[in-house]
């Protein structure tokens, strides 16, 4: 008998040792904070402006072990998006944040600070708010759980994440406690070496904060903002004196920023004053300065002005060879155009006008050129994080080959355990079974929450679809009919799967609760808001949603959207458009919120359809997505005979566009018409 305890002893031993030697190696691996060397040959690279080499030294760099793989994402991404390669960037970014994310050392955890706060800021930049929100919550719960809140790019994550609240106009002091936590952070930095990094890093901080909130015309809070810009810069020259070129620019932007934000408050002789001040810097004679002076002068009325400072724009293109991208014309040219018309220039304007049609077939061109290689990047890394997840498998089967040899040897000693472990098995094999058969009645139980029978009023066509992208889902629709007063509301809640599918009931529960209530859409979202934010929203899920009000005897229709898609609405002369809607946040975010609600006089005979993202989201197997174009078109070209007509068109072109690849969202659509 101790015979056999000693052998069991030795081979538990001995897989124990094994299996923990397998561990220390792939968290050893995994820990490798970057070599001083490499960060020098990246670096170096970068300032030589070789961005494609960027790519290639990462890549071998990581095959060496000089850096980790995290790191190789994030200068992988940093290049594609000096590229200006959008997508790319955001793909190896994320990525970034994917390799980084399971582990805590320092060095992990600054990679993952750094590529999320990127990514965020770029969304930012390209005005995708809700994309971005979906970032910077997670990363900053994330560092604040390892308490890895000293960093600039920790700094600028709270600064992202104000920027969204003041975009979905948040009411409530949420937006200056983040502005104000990053201002300590970068006080503190100064304050703990006045080096010029710190205060470089915290003036971009306050342009950041300053721009997000006059943007959204907060003119007074940017106001705060941009004084405190100027009296940091003022410290600064007077410790770096020398650095004239900087504190132009920089000085340029104070001034300029200060004339927009006085002349937005209604101070006009201030304003006018804080020009002054900018014409008399550098800066304000490039062609970057005539830009940002566009701005104050179209803000004033003085289009004149504005169209000769635009007048650089034809310098800048043929110095730089710009001008032929969509975000060129888009920011640029039609700015420019804009102004000359204001400025009664029509011959002026006509020439602009006939600048864009020829660059915007180019551009376009350009645009498609840029997404098919940006697509065949991406579909080649994939193929390689696939085959380097294929090796690790491979290595760990190996190492489960091993294991069990040496379980083997010792089978005689382990009959007993082995026999406990069948049975635990057969335990698992009929908890999997029960699991698969509670999800699909979970399935069954979600499917009946939502109607499949519609209003059958005369006058109205309704219909609804809903298809999850897994066995439950987190989109939902819904309706109630109180007399001649039609409740409708179409939603999506973050992530998929179970969660989603719980906090779809209580989403669609407490609509259909306060609908029989009589209220307002709007009033209704705010006291949704109420119920699902605040502390017992632990994993911060949050749901868009489109509620509306339809009087069916006047076609009047009171809606509040809160960060859903917008919808589209048919019309006599464009068959269709997008509705132009306030951006409120999406539920479940930040308690205390106001909802804003708008109103349409009547609807009758046009067709309203509201969908989740789930369809204009929807990729085929080279993951480009059906888009809103795509969207907008079928409904304007497609002759409407019923809702259900029209939402199994889409369905079935949706099927078609994947060309079998796998849903990667839940799809769900709502369609109803009035008639006159």
């Amino acid at each position: 008998m101790n015979r056999k305890r000693t052998i069991s002893s030795i081979a538990v031993s001995a897989v124990l040792i094994f299996l923990a030697g397998l561990l220390a190696g792939c968290d050893s691996a995994s820990k490798n904070s970057p070599s001083p060397e490499a960060l020098k040959m990246l670096t170096d690279t970068y300032r030589q402006k070789d961005y494609n080499r960027i790519m290639t030294l990462a890549d071998s760099l990581e095959e060496a072990g000089a850096i980790s793989q995290a790191d190789c994402y994030y200068w992988q991404g940093f290049a594609f998006y000096l590229l200006k390669q959008r997508r790319a960037a955001e793909f190896y970014w994320k990525e970034s944040i994917n390799a980084a994310e399971n582990y805590t050392d320092s060095a992990s955890l600054a990679t993952y600070a750094k590529s999320a706060s990127f990514l965020t800021g770029m969304l930012i930049r390209y005005l995708s708010f809700t994309s971005a929100l979906k970032i910077v919550k997670p990363a900053l719960e994330h560092l604040d759980k390892y308490h890895a809140t000293t960093s600039s790019d920790y700094t600028n994550l709270l600064i992202f994440e104000g920027c969204c609240h003041v975009h979905f106009n948040v009411q409530g002091s949420e937006a200056h406690e983040l502005f104000e936590r990053a201002y300590k952070l970068h006080m503190d930095h100064i304050n703990a070496g006045h080096s010029k990094d710190s205060y470089s890093d915290a003036v971009v901080g306050f342009i950041n904060i300053a721009y997000g909130l006059f943007n959204e015309k907060h003119y007074a809070q940017a106001l705060v903002w941009t004084e405190r810009l100027g009296k940091l810069l003022e410290e600064y020259k007077q410790r770096f004196g020398g650095d004239d070129a900087y504190f132009d620019k920089q000085w340029a932007r104070y001034t300029i920023f200060s004339a927009i934000c006085l002349e937005g408050t209604g101070k006009q002789k201030e304003a006018a004053t804080a020009y002054s001040a900018f014409q008399k810097t550098r800066f304000a004679n490039t062609v970057e300065g005539q830009l940002d002076a566009s701005d104050y002068l179209s803000m004033t009325g003085r289009w004149g002005e504005a169209a000769d400072n635009l007048f650089s724009l034809d310098g800048l293109f043929a110095d730089e060879q710009a001008g032929t991208s969509l975000e060129d014309i888009h920011r640029h040219l039609l700015r420019k155009y804009n102004a000359n018309v204001m400025a009664g220039r029509r011959d002026s304007a006509l020439t602009v006008a006939n600048q864009i049609c020829e660059r915007l077939d180019s551009a376009i061109i350009k645009s498609q050129l840029i997404d098919s290689e940006e697509q065949e990047m991406i579909r080649q890394k994939e193929e390689q994080i696939l085959q380097q997840q294929e090796r690790l498998s491979k290595n760990r089967i190996m190492a489960l080959i091993s294991t069990v040899i040496v379980l083997i040897i010792f089978f005689v000693v382990f009959t007993t355990i082995r026999h406990q472990a069948a049975k635990r098995m057969a335990k698992l094999q009929a908890a999997k079974e029960r699991m698969e058969s509670e999800l699909q009645i979970a399935r069954d139980i979600q499917m009946s929450m939502v109607p499949n029978s519609f209003p059958e009023v005369d006058g109205l066509d309704m219909y609804a679809s809903m298809t999850p992208a897994k066995e439950v889902g987190g989109d939902l629709y819904g309706y109630l009919l109180q007399d001649d007063m039609l409740y409708f509301a179409l939603g999506d809640v973050s992530g998929k799967g179970v969660p989603a599918s719980l906090f779809m009931s209580q989403a669609t529960r407490l609509f259909l609760t306060l609908s029989k209530q009589g209220m307002m859409p709007a009033e209704i979202c705010t006291r949704m808001n109420d119920a699902l934010s605040g502390e017992d929203n632990v994993k911060s899920m949050f749901v868009t949603m489109f509620v509306g009000l339809l009087d069916l005897k006047t076609g009047h229709l009171d809606f509040c959207n809160a960060g859903h898609n917008s919808p589209v609405l048919g019309g006599e002369t464009d068959k269709g458009s997008f509705i132009e809607m306030e951006p409120n946040a999406p539920i479940g975010l930040w308690p205390g919120l106001e909802y804003v609600g708008e109103e349409i006089d009547s609807i009758r005979g046009r067709v309203l359809f509201v969908y989740t993202d789930g369809l204009n989201e929807a990729e085929n197997r080279q993951q480009e997505q059906f888009g809103d174009d795509r969207l907008l078109e079928l409904i304007q070209n497609t002759h409407f005979d019923s809702s259900r007509q029209l939402i199994d068109t889409f369905v079935a072109e949706v099927e078609t566009f994947r060309d079998g690849a796998e849903p990667n969202d839940d799809l769900t659509m709502l369609c109803l018409r009035l008639n006159k």
